[in-house]
């Protein structure tokens, strides 16, 4: 089956400096608390996961990209397991 990527044009966009966000924080810490997938990763601070994201439509190109390759109609259904807070399915 042929490779596709979907998604490395949206990675590589963003401006976040990931070094920072690699080094500024206790990355242990973090991921512990991040882990038990509670408040403080759904909507605590940014470092503890999704916190203090807000959508801005980032994942409207993907999603578009998807239904074209797998020819989707509108209509049709979509299962996506593990979807976090299912921004790309909400696009």
């Amino acid at each position: 089956m042929a490779y596709i990527d979907f998604i490395s044009e949206l990675h590589t966009s963003t401006k976040r400096d990931y070094l920072e966000r690699v080094i500024g924080e206790d990355k242990a810490e973090c991921a512990r608390v991040a882990k038990k997938y509670g408040y403080d990763y759904w909507d605590g601070e940014r470092k503890y996961g999704y916190g203090g994201y807000s959508y801005d439509g980032r994942w409207r190109g993907v999603a578009e990209k998807l239904a074209r390759h797998y020819h989707l109609e509108p209509g049709q259904k979509v299962l996506d397991v593990g979807c976090g807070m299912a921004h790309l399915l909400y696009d």
